[in-house]
């Protein structure tokens, strides 16, 4: 019982690092995934710890998932866990490689990975990950994002690679990140939607992450807040200036009734004059603006809520509901509330194995919409 829900945990994990696309991994929801499989095992200890602690737990991966970005994903690798110390209430490290291939060729390449120190009050969390993408692309800014004609296509090719050394206190994580980025758009089907817009990029990022955790629970939270915090600055390989970049998260979370909770997600992922649009954070995904392809509205700003009601039906399942509005936008000054994108949806939830299973149809403006799926809630 134990290898299925790590497997499944391992799985989407996986699946969401590498067809993320062109958009970063949110800190926060990987965060949220890691604390469903620490949970898992707390739930599920082992029954013998062996005398060589350090053993380390293979557990094979493969799977099968859809995306409107990729189509039909297949993905192998394996995951690994192994302990640091031989106290048990500490969490297992962890680490795992996988490769995909789709129907419409993607490629992708992955590894991810957590380092508790022996005392537990130190971790290192990495990714590092390799893709190339065919995807939909409608221009720069929101103004060609919204006229439908101007969907064109081009290929996405990315290296991404990250690691955070954190502090762990009770409520507090802080520490800092360093990173690289490399990214090439090329096989534009209109070649002018990026004109005078650089096409290859390469950065090195430097930054600092502060983490506040209150809940109860952090898989599945009934009431308390989540304030992730990462201000950073990321330094050009090639002819380009260096920008600054400002993420910030919160999340909160109120018991209602019986099986109730009402969550709220406030998110702003803010670039300086200097970032190119290779860099800019995209709307779309499974985690917030579920609804939309991931990417066909970016600009260098973006700001989004959403509200979200979770309903305990019977036992295991569950329902949920959300509704919520985001707008991208070069600059506070030419932020325009007429631009901002409403999504709603709804989704089912099934708790297995400590760990807990969502399908959700998300839909947004103009009849766009999705289908997702992932370990965790979405926020």
């Amino acid at each position: 019982m134990r290898s299925n829900a790590a497997y499944l945990t391992a799985v989407f994990l996986l699946l969401f690092i590498m067809t993320a696309g062109a958009q970063e991994p949110d800190t926060a929801y990987l965060a949220r995934v890691q604390d469903t499989v620490d949970r898992y095992y707390r739930l599920h200890p082992r029954k013998r710890i062996p005398r060589d602690y350090r053993n380390f737990e293979v557990t094979p991966l493969f799977g099968v998932m859809y995306t409107q970005e990729t189509g039909v994903v297949a993905m192998g690798g394996f995951m690994g866990g192994y302990r640091t110390s031989a106290d048990t209430l500490l969490p297992m490290s962890s680490v795992g490689v996988a490769a995909l291939v789709s129907t419409n060729l993607s490629l992708a390449g992955a590894v991810t990975g957590v380092r508790y120190a022996p005392a537990g009050k130190f971790v290192i969390e990495y990714t590092a990950r390799v893709n190339s993408s065919p995807r939909y692309f409608w221009g720069l800014g929101y103004d060609c994002a919204a006229d439908d004609s101007n969907r064109g296509s081009f290929t996405s090719r990315r290296v991404r690679v990250r690691a955070d050394f954190l502090y762990r206190g009770d409520i507090l994580k802080t520490g800092g990140f360093a990173g690289y980025d490399y990214y090439h758009a090329l096989d534009f089907s209109d070649p002018s939607v990026v004109s005078g817009h650089p096409v290859l990029t390469q950065y090195l990022t430097a930054g600092a992450r502060l983490d506040l955790d209150t809940r109860d629970n952090a898989s599945v939270p009934s009431r308390g807040l989540f304030l992730n915090i990462e201000p950073s600055v990321s330094i050009p390989l090639t002819e380009a200036l260096p920008f600054f970049r400002t993420k910030v998260t919160l999340d909160m979370y109120f018991g209602l009734w019986s099986g109730g909770v009402l969550a709220v997600d406030l998110y702003g992922d803010l670039s300086t004059d200097g970032a190119p649009w290779t860099m800019w954070p995209e709307s779309g995904g499974d985690v917030r603006m579920r609804g939309y392809y991931q990417g066909r509205y970016r600009d260098r700003n973006l700001l989004s809520a959403q509200v979200e009601l979770r309903q305990t039906v019977y036992r295991s399942h569950g329902v949920a509901v959300w509704a919520g509005a985001g707008n991208v936008f070069p600059a506070f000054g030419r932020l325009r509330i007429k631009n901002t994108l409403p999504t709603y949806g709804a989704g089912y939830r099934f708790t297995f194995l400590g760990l807990v299973l969502r399908l959700d149809a998300g839909f947004g403006l103009r009849g766009q919409w999705a289908v997702t799926a992932g370990v965790s809630h979405s926020f």
